[in-house]
């Protein structure tokens, strides 16, 4: 038995909706409020993920946290569907290098870019001294402190330009090698592509016009839509708010 905990727009839990999908694999569903209840702060939840954040799988009790982690998991243990990883070894090397790239240049700079743009209507409601109470209960000593520095400082306009860099750095890397192969790692669909997959959606949500016009970057333009028209993404973005009359 497979059981995901997850959020409905979290771009970790995109991914790893996506790749259940493409491994075809029925899996049962536990959403955590992470914005409205912050349930990832809750106690029960930080058995399961001490780290406080989305997604964590339990597969006969047995739990991985980390979405990289868990997709590797999933095409390593089920044989369903297509293979998400390429035969040739260098070629899962590179699939490895450029889920490193999204984990810590992308994923950590829209973070930081969404924090400001599209996050802070969370809090409405909380004070200062509320939210850092809520901040000191995540289990992740740097998800902490960054937490915690945001609540003093915010983001500044250093900060952000910043990430718009690296974030462009990426899109450019990736601009080169889809000139060369249809998809990041050659010629099939990989887990690389998948981890890159929910964050055009999350570039155009927060209003980032550079990291959207693809005409700098058509080939990347190209590769959006691809992956955008994928019933693994549709499936993976189908699943809706349950507290939609409360967001």
């Amino acid at each position: 038995m497979l059981k995901l905990y997850h959020y409905w727009s979290s771009t970790c839990s995109r991914r790893v909706r996506m790749t259940l999908a493409e491994k075809q694999v029925d899996w049962i569903s536990h959403h955590v409020d992470i914005h409205r209840k912050k349930e990832q702060l809750e106690e029960w939840y930080k058995q399961i993920n001490p780290n406080s954040y989305v997604p964590a799988l339990d597969h006969d009790g047995k739990v991985l946290i980390e979405s990289l982690i868990i997709m590797q998991y999933l095409d390593e243990v089920f044989d369903t569907g297509a293979s998400l990883v390429p035969e040739d070894a260098y070629a899962r090397g590179m699939m490895r290098v450029w889920m490193d790239r999204f984990e810590y240049a992308v994923h950590k700079a829209i973070n930081a870019l969404s924090h400001s743009r599209s996050h802070s209507d969370k809090f409405v409601g909380l004070s200062h001294d509320e939210l850092r109470a809520l901040w000191q209960k995540v289990g992740n000593p740097e998800k902490r402190r960054i937490l915690l520095h945001r609540l003093e400082h915010g983001v500044s306009e250093a900060e952000e330009a910043n990430a718009i860099e690296r974030i462009e750095t990426v899109l450019d890397m990736m601009e080169v090698q889809l000139a060369k192969t249809p998809w990041l790692c050659g010629d099939q669909l990989t887990l690389a592509d998948i981890a890159m997959a929910p964050y055009p959606d999350r570039f155009q949500a927060n209003k980032l016009d550079m990291l959207t016009d693809f005409s700098k970057r058509p080939h990347y333009g190209n590769w959006v839509s691809k992956i955008q028209a994928l019933p693994s993404y549709a499936e993976a973005y189908a699943f809706p708010n349950p507290d939609s009359d409360a967001a």
